[in-house]
């Protein structure tokens, strides 16, 4: 293999003339430039690039943690991801690096501490797990560049792009109240997550703003370590199968107490298919006996059901993707740019799963 030593002799300079013009530095002639270049033909010399990275200060790389880079939703965020940074980058010289840590904290650790040695020039961490907050914290006390996406943490000295999931479930469950609906159930998510809190509370503020009561009995917590799953609550994570089945059991609870609400919103769209087939096999029909409205817009074959696609929040996921890297990318190459926390809105797509609340006694009519 040619080293650069090879280079200086087949193009008859020195070895720091090599170098010079290697990093794009000033005082290499044009007749000395062609010189090198053809030798880095003649001989296919491939620069060291952690070496180069050295001198440099720059890998021209950004790396990107997230839990579970095969989950189905993923995909659009990596698309945002990556087209963020070939909109910042037009010359296609930064490379982006994902890493999955499968919801194992200890891993995701790992990861961070290796990326921020020398690997990468600034890193995204996406997910709003709480205990992602000790490895932030950790980094935020550190000058290295960074940015967060999903995960609104109560600090201003952080590059943040969040969604806002609690204007997204007030509108959720809003949109239940104007059809009718006052007996409205929600069954949250991870509640290691500060995404569900958020969708929580955006839930009861629909509420009290229209003066329906809440009824801590339609507010439901799923397990979701049932079904045979290994789930720490410290660690799980979104886009797992245990969402669905979670969903199926808890609606099956719901039912076996008597509990059949209006409607239901609830925080993932991946229990609400679960949920969707317990109902189905009680012969209760949606929407017609019962409305119901997710959040994410997931797809139901990706998770093993057979279910049309329901109403539900439609995150910007691609978005938030794309204007997180750029705004990463920009506090890299500027570092005295302020912090900032940017706000993507939720839009709420309106399917079949929803119609207007029917008295018992029209419905009685109806048969």
């Amino acid at each position: 293999m040619a080293t650069i030593k090879d280079v200086a002799e087949r193009a008859g300079t020195s070895i720091t003339l090599v170098s010079r013009y290697l990093n794009g530095k000033k005082g290499v002639s044009e007749a000395s430039k062609e010189k090198i270049a053809s030798a880095i033909s003649e001989l296919n010399y491939r620069p060291n690039g952690i070496a180069r990275s050295l001198v440099l200060q720059k890998t021209h790389s950004i790396g990107i943690v997230l839990d579970n880079l095969w989950a189905p939703f993923a995909a659009r965020l990596i698309r945002g991801l990556e087209q963020g940074a070939g909109a910042f980058d037009k010359e296609n010289n930064y490379n982006v690096l994902f890493c999955s840590s499968n919801g194992n904290m200890q891993k995701k650790k790992d990861q961070v501490q290796f990326l921020t040695q020398g690997r990468v020039d600034g890193i995204i961490i996406y997910g709003s797990l709480s205990s992602d907050d000790a490895i932030i914290n950790q980094l935020a006390d550190t000058a290295f560049p960074f940015l967060l996406i999903e995960n609104d943490m109560n600090r201003t000295d952080i590059n943040k792009v969040v969604i806002d999931n609690t204007e997204g479930a007030y509108q959720a469950t809003e949109y239940l109240i104007r059809l009718g609906h006052k007996r409205i159930a929600h069954i949250a998510g991870n509640m290691n997550m500060k995404i569900t809190l958020e969708r929580l509370n955006g839930y009861i503020r629909a509420l009290q703003d229209n003066q329906i009561p809440i009824d801590q009995e339609l507010i439901c917590y799923p397990d979701l370590t049932s079904a045979g799953h290994t789930f720490s609550p410290a660690t799980n994570y979104r886009g797992d199968i245990a969402y669905y089945e979670a969903g199926y059991v808890e609606m099956k609870r719901m039912m076996e107490k008597g509990i059949l609400p209006d409607a239901i919103f609830f925080a993932s769209d991946i229990s609400a298919f679960g949920a969707i087939g317990a109902l189905e096999e009680a012969g209760i029909s949606v929407p017609k006996d019962i409305s119901i409205i997710g959040f994410d817009d997931e797809a139901p074959g990706d998770y093993g059901s057979n279910c049309k696609p329901i109403t539900t929040m439609r995150q910007p996921l691609k978005e938030a993707g794309y204007v997180g890297v750029k705004k990463l990318m920009n506090s890299i190459q500027n570092p005295e740019s302020l912090n900032e926390r940017v706000v993507l809105k939720t839009e709420l797509i309106i399917r079949d799963s929803c119609c207007a609340h029917v008295e018992v006694n029209e419905r009685k009519n109806e048969v």
